[in-house]
């Protein structure tokens, strides 16, 4: 996120961000909150040290592969479980293009009963190293959230990171799924693959264990 995009969301001023950067200021604590809202994470994940060493051009590669590289989605309708995967960098637009896609297959799912999502971002990687959504991209998650509410019994997301972890459970709270979305991080990939197994009620599925 860069300094305009995080005084923008955050209300404060550029210069007084840029100042913190460089160590020239003390930060009030009701600056960390508004800069905590900002990038979506709670106060706790705030001080945690996770860091990713990513450079901006790897990163930058990664939205210009196509999409048909970075999204995968598989319906299984003995289960009533659609899972889908994203493997790089979305942009608006191709989040535009998922969510129809998505949207249909859910319908679809949902004419014999209430569907279990199975969301996997293990693998959103630049360069080995895990990254999160951009802010534009993570409103409109939220808003596909908010539309899969009436027709969801559980939802278990896959996260490649603490801070992706931290970022959907608040946003689950205000989209209204929270309550049957289990957001889910763990180093170990088969542990984590089983823990949301139990958690959906189910005995696999293809697209997650194919990686």
């Amino acid at each position: 996120m860069t300094q305009e995009m995080l005084a923008l969301r955050s209300g404060l001023d550029r210069s007084y961000i840029g100042s913190v950067e460089r160590g020239e200021r003390n930060i009030a604590f009701l600056n960390i909150v508004a800069i905590c809202n900002a990038f979506d994470v709670n106060l706790a994940y705030f001080f945690e040290d996770e860091r990713f060493p990513i450079a901006p051009a790897s990163l930058k590669r990664t939205y210009l592969n196509p999409l048909s590289e970075k999204f995968a989605y598989e319906s299984d309708e003995e289960q009533r479980v659609l899972a889908w995967q994203i493997k790089g960098g979305i942009t608006v637009r191709e989040l535009s293009d998922i969510g129809s896609t998505l949207k249909k297959a859910c319908l679809r799912l949902s004419r014999e009963g209430k569907v279990k999502l199975l969301i996997d971002f293990r693998d959103m990687l630049a360069d080995g190293q895990p990254f999160v959504n951009r802010p534009d991209v993570m409103d409109r998650w939220e808003n596909l959230q908010h539309w899969a509410v009436p027709y969801c019994e559980k939802v278990v997301v896959l996260c490649n990171s603490k801070l992706m972890q931290n970022q959907f459970d608040r946003q689950g709270r205000r989209s209204g799924i929270f309550d049957r979305k289990n957001c889910l991080f763990e180093p170990d990939r088969q542990l984590l693959i089983e823990q949301s197994y139990h958690l959906l009620g189910i005995h696999g599925n293809k697209l997650v264990e194919k990686g």
